[in-house]
């Protein structure tokens, strides 16, 4: 169902202005806004990219699942394109970073974060697995998770105050979610998230959002 009539908002658009208040709490985090700054400590940075690997390991399979049903062929080769590229530079960035951060975190604290989440991050990738297993979501909720996500680490990367010669540990980060190939993203993204009703997607947007605050929260002071 259409969710933009003439010159009324957009489904996008009401769903930002009713959670204005989460969406500037998770995109104003201490934890990002001390990376732009590169005074993040190297322990909460690596508690962080540790928790989101998990995360990205589960999202990868929701976004594999979202690409699949995907209405048209136009959005099915957007997305499936989306899939290489966090399996290619994103992946390799986790990796590289945890590397180097190793020495910050004692080995038990990195094994322990390697493997289990974290309090309210558990409930996050939960709701990754529920959405990926479960039938009953709809193209429009799953994309809207995908969209809501999205947008949050765009407008922090995008306009959080930012340091000059940030160590690569920041800007790498900072670079995969900001620039036009991530704005392009976001902008395809809403726009599908905009061929479907408020009351399809509101459900997920307000859950997904409240959880990306929560995991920012969670990292930082874990």
């Amino acid at each position: 169902m259409q969710g933009n009539w003439g010159s009324m908002a957009t489904t996008t658009e009401c769903l930002l202005a009713k959670y204005q208040d989460t969406f500037k709490k998770a995109t104003e985090h201490q934890l990002t806004k001390e990376l732009c700054q590169g005074t993040l400590e190297d322990a909460i940075l690596y508690t962080y990219l540790a928790q989101d690997l998990q995360f990205f390991e589960t999202g990868l399979r929701l976004i594999c699942k979202v690409t699949s049903l995907a209405p048209s062929v136009d959005s099915l080769i957007t997305l499936a394109k989306k899939i290489g590229f966090f399996a290619n530079d994103e992946n390799t960035y986790f990796r590289d970073a945890l590397e180097l951060l190793k020495p910050a975190v004692e080995a038990s604290r990195r094994e322990f974060l390697g493997k289990e989440q974290i309090g309210s991050i558990k409930k996050y990738v939960g709701f990754l697995a529920e959405m990926t297993e479960d039938a009953s979501y709809s193209y429009g909720q799953l994309v809207t998770y995908l969209w809501c996500a999205e947008e949050v680490y765009w407008k922090w990367a995008h306009d959080l105050p930012r340091a000059e010669n940030l160590h690569w540990k920041h800007q790498t980060w900072i670079d995969l979610h900001d620039g036009e190939h991530f704005q392009v993203w976001c902008e395809f993204l809403r726009k599908e998230v905009d061929k479907y009703s408020l009351e399809e997607v509101e459900s997920v947007f307000q859950k997904t959002l409240q959880l990306e605050y929560e995991f920012f929260d969670e990292c930082y002071n874990a």
